[in-house]
């Protein structure tokens, strides 16, 4: 595992200062100001939202005659179709200047849950720390600037968990601090996720995940940690979680979707682990990302590397202030941790999980209206690699890049 980590850590340099301290927030006051506010204080109440609107249109010839969801060419219908992703409403209390009650409740035509839900207290002696407690995204999230999320992302970090975190501070000068945390939580279930964005269309291909938290057998704790370098704009940080699987929702899972797995003795090992380099200068954003995992016998690893220029039109105008496009390269690989044991990988859609995946990412956002309205164009360029040269099953690719259009209001 160690020479993977290794591998993963490059340092970039120059730039102004990052924003350091909390964990990722996707509506924090630093990405979306404050518009709704009840009260004072002391008893502070704060309203937000996020609504998406969204156009897909997934390669292959969709329509009447070409839906079916076994083809292999073009699985499912293919049809271009508007929907709306989801309405975000969120509510933060602030209980005095400790103490905060924030949740995300997320409403969608599939149905509506509460994404989130977490008390915070930060305050500050000698250095600045941060306590956390609720059901949230682990505190490694970042801003992945794209609608789409990174099949790492999307594999070990987007669902949300039940945790009690704890993250420091400590500015070294007025340019470099460091930062460091851990975490204990419970061991989320396995899952999976889409590889493509859309999450409504027949037959969208998907990889293993770790799904959101919910209560099951044998549910075991997961710790966590992670030591972060910020200086002049550039950062470097590590990051992993050790855990272990039970049957339910671990082992289980396993055997069920992976038919070649079926007859193996599987082990409870569970971690995951990961390093990520970046660098903020003059409206250029760079960052790499690259986690290791391994869920009993298997072994997985990806990451990606990502960059893209925020050009702003006006400082002064509220119509069309900014423009961002972004190029993103990200690889996912997965093979059984004993390399001498039975292949596993099928060529069948129905077993894409066991599949590797390079995607290429092209992406533009446009700032329509202040930081209320954004205009989101996203194409993604997937490349399966599906084949068993050990069972003699050659590689076939299918068609199943995405466009994806999305306009979203923020309030």
């Amino acid at each position: 595992m160690y020479r993977h980590l290794l591998a993963l850590i490059v340092f970039a340099i120059c730039g102004r200062a990052s924003t350091a301290g909390a964990s990722f927030d996707e509506l924090s006051d630093d990405r979306l100001p404050p518009t709704f506010v009840i009260g004072d204080e002391s008893l502070r109440l704060v309203l937000k939202g996020e609504a998406e609107l969204e156009l897909h249109d997934i390669e292959g010839q969709g329509g009447v005659g070409f839906d079916s969801p076994t083809d292999t060419r073009t699985i499912g219908t293919r049809s271009p179709f508007v929907e709306l992703d989801s309405f975000w409403l969120a509510l933060r209390l602030s209980l005095g200047p400790y103490l905060k009650a924030i949740s995300v409740l997320e409403f969608s035509p599939r149905g509506s849950l509460a994404r989130s839900v977490w008390f915070e207290s930060q305050f500050t002696a000698w250095a600045t720390h941060r306590l956390e407690l609720g059901f949230n995204i682990p505190f490694v999230a970042i801003d992945r600037r794209t609608e789409r999320y990174p099949l790492v992302a999307s594999v070990y970090w987007r669902e949300s968990e039940m945790h009690l975190t704890y993250e420091t501070q400590l500015a070294l000068t007025s340019s470099t601090s460091v930062e460091a945390g851990v975490s204990l939580a419970f061991m989320r279930p396995l899952g999976f996720s889409g590889v493509q964005e859309s999450q409504s269309q027949t037959g969208v291909i998907r990889v293993l995940a770790y799904a959101a938290a919910r209560p099951f057998s044998g549910n075991a704790p997961v710790l966590g940690a992670r030591a972060k370098l910020l200086s002049h704009g550039a950062f470097a940080e590590l990051f992993g979680f050790l855990g272990s699987l039970s049957a339910e929702g671990g082992t289980d899972e396993l055997r069920n979707n992976f038919a070649r797995l079926g007859a193996t003795d599987l082990d409870t090992t569970a971690y995951w682990a990961g390093a990520r380099v970046g660098a903020d200068v003059a409206g250029a954003h760079l960052l790499v990302e690259g986690i290791v995992s391994r869920e009993s016998v298997l072994f997985r690893y990806g990451g990606y590397v990502q960059l893209s220029y925020e050009l702003q039109l006006s400082r002064t105008r509220s119509l069309l202030h900014s423009i961002e496009p972004l190029v993103r390269y990200e690889i996912y690989r997965i093979t059984p941790w004993d390399e001498s044991s039975t292949r596993f990988r099928s060529s069948a859609p129905s077993d894409a999980a066991t599949w590797d995946f390079d995607v290429t990412t092209f992406a533009l956002l446009v700032g329509l209206y202040r930081h209320h309205l954004l205009l989101r164009l996203e194409l993604y360029l997937v490349a399966e690699h599906n084949g068993a040269p050990e069972l003699n099953e050659p590689n076939i690719p299918l068609r199943n890049d995405e466009f994806l259009a999305q306009l979203e209001l923020r309030f």
